[in-house]
């Protein structure tokens, strides 16, 4: 399944209402393209549900980034109904990469530890089937609406009215990426290393990552060669940060669930879901180091290079 991840053929003399409609016609047709898959025929391929997921998060991105050039009630209606169908994806492509992780984990490799995986992926199938029922329903209830609200802003597109607003592509990509690659530097300053901050570091380059995407036409190659793979790598390493920490939550709770309901069963899988705990608590500082290291890395490039983005960098 093609990702469609980069908007080509843009220009920075683009309108930007020109520009809006052509980005988010294609940021609406992959959602469109994944949906009846994922919510169908999960079960063939999980790559339908990671398809769906990412897929309404660049179409969100595209919404923030190009917000001021559509209605607000429309803009509105679209957002909501994207929203509930990236929900449901997420939900499910959580189980799917959590059943995804088990077999090859370490933590089960001794025969004490198989009771522990077996209880698992069988806990795990179940809720995963669950995610996928609520998955079908999303389609059922907010797909119709999703489409007739995503045509009908289509239609809409227009240009600010506001003297202080972007009339180009370039303009707003000026400002949209100054804004977001500001924002993640100063994040990497504060040098964040709990789970919650860093995972909040992860969203701000996910941010950044989905604008480039839609901008990187209008800039020299520097952009999509360079600071690119820089915004991939912190979210690859902070994603570990925060699975291990969200499997770490989950054993927790699964772990008071099957003590409570299940008292004698507990001592059997007792020593495999401590291995598992120990295995994604010991993520978590090698995540900070990994993160140390792309943060050094990160603040050189960006004091080397000065990434301001002016109507210079545009041009080349």
């Amino acid at each position: 399944m093609a990702e469609g991840k980069w908007i080509t053929g843009l220009t920075p003399e683009v309108p930007v209402a020109e520009a809006a409609g052509r980005v988010l016609a294609e940021r609406f047709r992959l959602v469109r393209q994944c949906l009846p898959l994922a919510a169908g025929r999960a079960w063939e391929d999980t790559e339908f549900v990671h398809q769906l997921r990412v897929g309404t998060r660049r179409a969100g991105a595209a919404l923030r980034v190009f917000a001021s050039a559509f209605p607000r009630k429309h803009l509105k209606a679209t957002k909501e109904a994207l929203r509930a169908l990236r929900r449901a994806a997420g939900g499910a492509r959580d189980w799917d990469v959590f059943l995804a992780a088990l077999p090859g984990s370490t933590a089960f490799r001794g025969p004490d530890a198989e009771p522990a995986r077996d209880f698992l992926l069988g806990y795990a199938f179940g809720e995963r089937t669950v995610a996928q029922a609520h998955l079908a329903d999303a389609e059922a209830r907010h797909g119709a609406e999703f489409r007739a609200a995503a045509d009908a802003l289509l239609t809409r597109a227009h240009n600010s009215e506001s003297a202080d607003a972007p009339a180009t592509i370039g303009r707003l990509a000026i400002e949209q990426l100054g804004e977001l690659m500001r924002e993640l530097t100063d994040e990497a300053e504060a040098n964040p290393t709990e789970p919650v901050d860093l995972h909040a570091l992860r969203i701000t380059a996910k941010r950044l990552r989905y604008a480039i995407e839609i901008f990187a036409a209008c800039f020299p190659p520097f952009l999509k060669d360079t600071v690119y793979p820089a915004v991939e790598r912190v979210q690859e390493v902070l994603g570990e940060v925060q699975d291990a920490a969200v499997g770490l939550d989950r054993l927790s709770d699964i772990r008071g669930r099957l003590g409570a309901a299940l008292p004698t069963q507990m001592a059997r899988v007792k020593p495999g879901l401590n291995e598992l705990a120990s295995e994604l608590r010991a993520k978590i500082p090698a995540g900070r180091e990994a993160f140390a290291a792309w943060r050094q890395q990160w603040l050189e490039m960006t004091s080397m290079v000065k990434l301001e983005l002016t109507a210079a960098t545009i041009t080349g």
